[in-house]
């Protein structure tokens, strides 16, 4: 029977960071499986990756459990389509943005001012794109940087197409002011996030940056759900509630032909 090789759960490479070996094996376990051709068996893929049939079991296992893995009647092993899941979401971030990039631009010509596309990584804002129709005012909000959630339109029209527990478990922690103007009061931001569920849209008045403000609206992906977040923002005297049915009924139109091109087949409803 093959025997484990005894080496430290975390282990550090000579010119690198600390590394899990029990994540590695995982990893080596589904691309065993990826190479398969058909369902395998407990032997054959502790074989693959020089693991004991006890320890194959218990990782494979736990990759059952989080439904990345499947076991069938014969006690063979198979991928499921979770795997297809993660995939999915990595050709989405990269289609969305392929499909975004005219769009951003068409919406920056229109209005005059910035346009961004972003997503939700983890716990923040990533904004993906941008569109400008010329360097007219500097924001934070480049591409490639990060923000808070609740500080911004983008993240609150992210934020509240999450699941009840991706919500709660963000509002139990501390809400950092990045402004005088941000909300951090878990309760007003909840409340804030239901009438942009409602309304279909968010708002931010200088709770990122003073001076800046912002109207977001959500690009749904293939399974209907909020995949990423449209929005426009400029100086504070020009985004506002007299200039708000116009940019929002600009940023629908764009939102729901980015949908479209997607594949989700919806259109993002007025209020």
């Amino acid at each position: 029977m093959t025997q484990d090789i005894v080496v430290p759960e975390d282990s550090e490479t000579p010119n690198g960071p600390r590394t899990v070996r029990s994540v590695i094996h995982a990893v080596k376990l589904l691309k065993a499986l990826s190479r398969s051709n058909s369902p395998a068996t407990l032997s054959d893929l502790a074989a693959s990756v020089g693991l004991s049939k006890p320890s194959t079991f218990n990782l494979l296992k736990t990759l059952e459990v989080e439904g990345l893995v499947a076991k069938d009647q014969f006690a063979r092993y198979q991928l499921t389509w979770g795997v297809y899941e993660l995939g999915s979401a990595v050709v989405r971030t990269a289609d969305v943005s392929r499909i975004a990039r005219a769009h951003l631009d068409k919406l920056a010509e229109q209005t005059g001012e910035a346009v961004l596309l972003a997503i939700i990584d983890e716990t923040s804002v990533l904004y993906l794109d941008r569109g400008q129709a010329a360097d007219t005012f500097a924001m934070v909000a480049n591409v490639g940087r990060r923000s808070p959630l609740h500080t911004n339109a983008s993240g609150k029209v992210l934020l509240a197409g999450q699941p009840e527990t991706y919500i709660a478990q963000l509002l139990s922690g501390p809400l950092d002011a990045k402004t005088r103007f941000t909300i951090t009061d878990p309760r007003e931001l909840r409340a804030e996030l239901k009438t942009v569920t409602r309304n279909g849209y968010a708002v931010c008045a200088q709770e990122q940056e003073e001076g800046l403000s912002s109207i977001a609206v959500p690009i749904t992906d293939y399974t209907g759900h909020v995949h990423a977040a449209l929005t426009i923002a400029g100086p504070t005297q020009r985004i506002g509630s007299h200039s708000l049915q116009e940019l929002l009924g600009q940023l629908r139109e764009e939102a729901n032909a980015i949908s479209e091109q997607l594949g989700s087949g919806g259109t993002i409803e007025s209020a």
